[in-house]
């Protein structure tokens, strides 16, 4: 139908159509990508973005701390993270890594960051908040103490640092008469005396053992003792001898042999609350141990043991962790509860204390106790300095009057005073002496011993250097800088003074010092440039050395170790830098100074070590300047005799020295023998520098006047092949092979001993390559195709056509063409209705 409707419209129509799709497309298009490039979808808000954006760059900036803290606060157990791990599809092992360090097996490094934990605890409802979380610009806080921001719950670290099996109770050794006897433990009874026997009891489910000659005793409940009671009355009925006291004729003894285990419930505001198997003699702190303890929420003053329906105990963990008073740890029976209620009222202590924390408070407990919580004051404490950043109750609150600052008398804090009353969220802060030191002088630079030293009213600068051991030898005297304390600004100001002295030592002027004076001696090397001057060349030590005056060429070349075999000693050239106050196209200056003196050339050639015999006069009296280079050359008659190697086919095969400079390949065959008769000539080879040398070496054996005779050099290697009589045929051939030589044919027959080239195979580019590394190729010549010569030993090389790499894309090309001629359709129909 479209179609039908194209064939009635007219062709103005259309044009008209296809310039309106032209137009109006590409401005869609631009207004498409803009909205991609900025990252929003056609519907989406900006709101919602910079959301998604803040939660990336929060997830980023997650760390491993942050994410175990969040553990530790959900109060869910690692099976119960990685259950909801696995129900999110997320691998359940994620979890493993930081509940180990939870748990204090693997430290946790702070500096990490682990966004991708992160954003999966978001999507399992365990979102990690940052500092960035509470980020409102709106609000008008007080500056947070950075020691409060990084306190922590005083008591945690001792369930997070290791793992509750290293507290296990000890189940080895004897147990105290005041052990309860339950179904599970095992008692050892031995009868001596009269009667020797020895029994192993197992408590049964009902609490029973049963005893052979006297039958069943209920031991639930009983201690080791309440047994030993019963067994006195029940054992004297059968054994006469059994009675209490030394007149005694049997007597018997109880062991305990292996321990039950009771199921006791932790439960509240725990790390790790449910049911725990714990051993028989275990007590409350083993429990906790195990559950990881309280949460940063949770008491550790009020911990309540119910037995039943009562409450058999109450646990202060603060009389254990400060004092390491255990009297409240009672051992725990079968279905014991351990119930952490929420904290009560918790106040920071920061700043100068021996023990920052949080401390839970209990009813008429004052600043002193938090103090003493806290470890007391440090030595650098100012005790008319403490302050209680308070957040008011909300009955004293005023509009914009939420938190205050609270001076703390000095009185309250002596000690046997009633302490100052604290509220649930205080944040105590000691203050510390001023890090300004007094009565102290500082001197740094060039003395033998810098640091800080002393002031005493009266010292002067000489004073002060002689308490530093003096000067060093590099020391700067025409001037040194004293930097001097202004106390009614702090600032400081420069006082200069000279450090110069007479020839007995005596000081030529002094000055008084002030207290927290600090004075700098600067050094001379330190503001001189490095002079140098540098040797290169034939000497052994070449470099750059420190200049020194009055220093020589014979000087610095006794400094680089002396002359290398084959220096020229006759002269060396000497460059030296012009002025630099003078502009011109000079950059160096050259001299030429002489080494040996002239009746002392050929004796110093020859002499041992390489130096002469007779230094010239230029070379001891020519003074050196700071940037001289001196170029020592190698002697112009010096050269060491190079060596070449010849393998193969030859009657003397081996190295050989080269005698002469004009030494050639011809004379070197020569002198090893000549060639033998099972030799190739036309395969002999040239190595130089690991590279073959293409050249007709069988036409130089031939003629020693021929351009193929080349000259040789130290380090090249001849090679002398056997005779070859196969040609290889490798490449987009249809296999490649070896095929014997046949000189009556050419090369398109050894292609096609070879299967023939393939569809691919590039036939104007076939290349044959022979015994002495040349090369020939086929080539056209006047539209003719002329092959290359075939020797014995030689390898043809027929190279695959590039592959076109450019194909059209025809899905592409339709799909488009399709696209824009329904975009014209839709615009020609537009107009159409539009004229109706």
């Amino acid at each position: 139908m479209i179609f039908h409707r194209l064939q009635c419209m007219r062709p103005r129509t259309i044009a008209l159509a296809i310039v309106l799709a032209a137009l109006l497309a590409p401005a869609g298009l631009a207004a498409q990508q803009r909205d991609t490039i900025r990252g929003r979808r056609p519907a989406a808000t900006d709101t919602a973005a910079a959301r998604r954006a803040a939660q990336q760059a929060l997830g980023r900036d997650v760390s491993q701390a942050d994410i175990i803290e969040r553990l530790r606060q959900s109060g869910l157990s690692r099976a119960q993270v990685r259950a909801r791990l696995q129900q999110a599809g997320y691998d359940p092992t994620l979890a493993d890594r930081y509940f180990d360090m939870l748990e204090g097996r693997v430290p946790v490094d702070s500096t990490a960051r682990s966004g991708g934990f992160a954003t999966a605890l978001s999507r399992i409802g365990l979102g990690v908040r940052t500092g960035l979380d509470s980020l409102d610009l709106a609000t008008d806080t007080l500056p947070s103490d950075s020691s409060a921001a990084t306190s922590k719950v005083f008591g945690r670290s001792l369930f997070t640092r290791a793992a509750g099996s290293q507290f296990d109770p000890v189940v080895t050794g004897p147990v105290d008469p005041g052990y309860r006897l339950g179904p599970g433990d095992q008692i050892g009874l031995v009868l001596s005396g009269d009667i020797e026997e020895a029994y192993t009891l197992d408590v049964t489910r009902e609490g029973i053992v049963f005893i052979p000659d006297i039958g069943q005793i209920n031991v639930n409940g009983l201690t080791l003792g309440g047994l030993e009671d019963v067994l006195y009355q029940r054992l004297a009925r059968v054994y006469s001898g059994v009675t209490r006291g030394a007149n005694a004729t049997t007597r018997f003894h109880l062991t305990l042999g292996s321990l039950r285990t009771n199921q006791v419930f932790v439960i509240g505001e725990v790390e790790r609350p449910g049911g725990y198997q714990i051993s028989s003699v275990a007590r409350v702190l083993n429990a906790l141990y195990q559950a990881g303890g309280p949460t940063e929420n949770g008491s550790f003053r009020r911990i309540e043991i119910h037995r039943g329906d009562r409450v058999v105990a109450q646990l202060d963990l603060y009389d254990y962790l400060l004092r390491g008073d255990a009297r409240g740890d009672i051992r725990l029976e079968q279905n014991d509860r351990i119930f952490i209620p929420a904290a009560g009222p918790q106040v920071t202590m920061t700043g100068a204390v021996m023990r920052p924390a949080i401390f839970e408070m209990r009813p008429g407990e004052t600043l002193t106790d938090a103090l003493r919580f806290a470890g007391g004051l440090r030595p650098n404490a100012v005790v008319r300095r403490i302050q209680i950043d308070r957040i008011l109750p909300a009955s004293q609150r005023r509009p914009g009057v939420v938190r205050v600052v609270v001076d703390v008398d000095p009185a309250t804090v002596v000690p046997g005073s009633p302490g100052a009353a604290l509220q649930n969220g205080d944040v105590v802060r000691v203050f510390a002496v001023s890090e300004d030191i007094r009565n102290r002088l500082a001197v740094e630079g060039q003395v033998n011993n810098p640091g800080t030293y002393e002031w005493r009213p009266g010292m002067t600068l000489w004073s002060l250097i002689d308490r530093a051991d003096g000067l060093e030898e590099q020391a700067y005297t025409p001037l040194a800088h004293i930097f001097r304390l202004n106390p009614a600004d702090q600032t400081r100001r420069l006082v200069k003074t000279g450090l110069l002295a007479d020839s007995a030592g005596r000081p030529l002027s002094d000055m008084a010092l002030e207290d927290r004076d600090s004075v700098v001696i600067y050094s001379r090397a330190e503001l001189s440039n490095r002079q140098t001057v540098e040797i290169s060349g034939y000497v052994k030590n070449p470099g750059r050395y420190t200049f020194v005056e009055g220093g020589t060429p014979r000087d610095l070349i006794l400094r680089a170790g002396g002359f290398l075999p084959g220096a020229n000693l006759a002269d060396a050239e000497v460059y030296r830098l012009p002025n630099p106050l003078v502009r011109n196209d000079t950059l160096a200056l050259r001299l030429n100074v002489r080494l040996a003196a002239p009746e002392g050339v050929d004796r110093a050639l020859v002499i041992e070590g390489g130096m002469p015999d007779l230094w010239s006069s230029e070379a001891v009296s020519t003074r050196l300047e700071p940037g001289d280079r001196i170029f020592i050359r190698r002697a112009p008659g010096y050269q060491m005799a190079g060596a070449v190697r010849i393998t193969g086919e030859v009657t003397h095969p081996g190295a050989y020295v080269l005698p002469s400079r004009t030494e050639r390949f011809a004379d070197l065959v020569t002198r090893a023998g000549g060639i033998t008769a099972e030799a190739y000539p036309d395969g002999i080879r040239v190595i130089r520098e690991g590279r073959l040398v293409a050249a007709d070496l069988a036409r130089a054996l031939r003629d020693r006047d021929d351009r193929n005779n080349i000259l040789l050099e130290d380090g090249d290697s001849i090679a002398v092949p056997k005779y070859d009589p196969t040609v290889v045929v490798m490449g987009a051939v249809a296999f490649e092979a070896g095929v014997l030589f046949d000189r009556k044919h050419d090369l398109n027959w050894y292609l096609d001993q070879a299967g023939g080239t393939t569809v691919d195979a590039d036939r104007s580019r076939i290349t044959v390559t022979y015994p002495n590394g040349q090369r020939a190729s086929v080539r056209k010549l006047f539209g003719v195709r002329r092959t290359p010569d075939v020797l014995p030993g030689s390898i043809i090389t027929v190279p695959a056509k590039p592959a076109d790499r450019t194909g059209t894309n025809w899905d592409q090309i339709l799909s488009r063409t399709i696209a824009a001629l329904s975009t014209v359709l839709t615009l020609v129909l537009v107009v159409q209705q539009s004229k109706t």
